[in-house]
């Protein structure tokens, strides 16, 4: 009975639990975007049908956000019925900025607000958002598996037990913990990772209480994280929570204030991926090493821009004889990339050789400078 009774105080005070939280960075809920619309003129709802449309096209804006036009063409007329055919839910008009008559036309352009998060569910619903791929790498056991549970219940991709186990031990995973760039791409590309989920978790003893003859004690689990992404190094949101919890030990407490803590974390961040914006067409990472000088270094990176294939190239950063590009790749050429690198005559001559490829990342040298 004692027993019995400490389950049902402990049910009766789980909305006492105090817990906190703080947001350095969240991916936006909302994106206010300049939209045009039309609509026949001689219709005599001819502006709300304007605006509607305008609506329409501010959410065909926001799509842009989650997939590319290639995935809306294919899926158009899942986006439509689901999407566009029912604005209202998704954008709202702030204000029509300008209206005309034109050739028969009522046009109008209109400042409007898309909403991020139900935008995002939709599409994921619709299984047409960018399916991120998730490495947890907390401090505390308890909590981290909290925190991957919650993730894995909203529907997120996350690397197994032994996967993780591996990451803790990697020899990068004390500078993507500090949000180091070349640690956080090293670790995407061994671990097949979108996002490194980094944090630290504590717990303090705070009290204890009777309730009814039973002697309760209160512990507070305190957590901090963050989460990059892997390819870029940018930080993707910064999240503080505490939580209390409640249990006939000590130790006991200490445990439930820790997976309670790891449990809200762990809902916040399901909720930043969702609406957390994915480049469709994503880049690979190249880093070449061993340029005598910047010349060499320039003459490369044109005859790369102009190769197969290649949509678009920036440069990172050259320093020391070291290279840094993200390069953007069509689908269809990403595997040819490195024989593409390789075999261009300005590789050949400096002896250009891959030693490293991966979907997102590729390291190369050269022999001859």
């Amino acid at each position: 009975m004692k027993h019995l009774s400490c389950l049902v105080i402990l049910g009766m005070l789980v909305c006492c639990t105090v817990c906190c939280e703080s947001a350095e960075k969240h991916p936006a809920k909302t994106a206010t975007v300049i939209a045009e619309g039309e609509a026949p003129a001689d219709l005599p709802n001819a502006k709300e049908k304007a605006v509607a449309d305008a609506l329409r096209n501010a959410i065909m804006k926001g799509l842009g956000t989650y997939i590319d036009s290639v995935t809306v063409g294919r899926n158009y007329s899942v986006v439509r019925d689901e999407i566009l055919l029912k604005p209202n839910g998704y954008a709202t008009c702030d204000q029509v900025l300008s209206s005309s008559t034109e050739k028969g036309l009522f046009k109008v352009k209109v400042k409007a607000t898309v909403s991020n998060r139900p935008l995002a569910q939709m599409l994921k619903a619709l299984g047409l958002t960018r399916q991120w791929r998730v490495g947890v790498l907390v401090s505390d056991s308890i909590a981290k598996s909290a925190v991957c549970k919650q993730l894995i219940s909203a529907g997120f991709s996350v690397i197994d037990d032994k996967q993780q186990r591996c990451l803790k031990v990697d020899a990068s995973a004390a500078g993507a913990v500090n949000g180091d760039e070349d640690s956080l791409r090293t670790i995407g590309s061994e671990f097949d990772v979108d996002i490194l989920v980094t944090g630290q978790a504590s717990v303090d003893y705070v009290d204890q209480d009777d309730y009814g003859g039973v002697t309760l004690y209160r512990s507070r689990g305190r957590m901090d994280t963050k989460a990059y992404y892997t390819d870029t190094g940018e930080l993707l949101t910064s999240t503080s929570a505490c939580a209390d919890g409640l249990d006939q030990t000590k130790s006991l407490s200490a445990e439930a204030g820790l997976n309670r803590v790891g449990l809200r974390i762990g809902t916040i961040l399901a909720e930043d991926l969702l609406v957390a914006p994915a480049d469709m067409m994503p880049f690979i990472y190249v880093k070449i090493t061993g340029f005598k000088g910047i010349m060499a270094a320039n003459s490369l990176e044109d005859v790369i821009r102009d190769l197969p294939g290649i949509t678009q190239l920036k440069r990172r950063r050259y320093t020391s004889g070291v290279l840094e590009l993200n390069v953007f790749v069509k689908s269809d050429y990403k595997d040819d990339l490195p024989k593409l690198i390789e075999n261009c005559s300005a590789a050949k001559r400096l002896g250009l050789k891959v030693e490293k490829s991966t979907k997102t990342c590729l390291l190369a040298r050269l022999t001859k400078g």
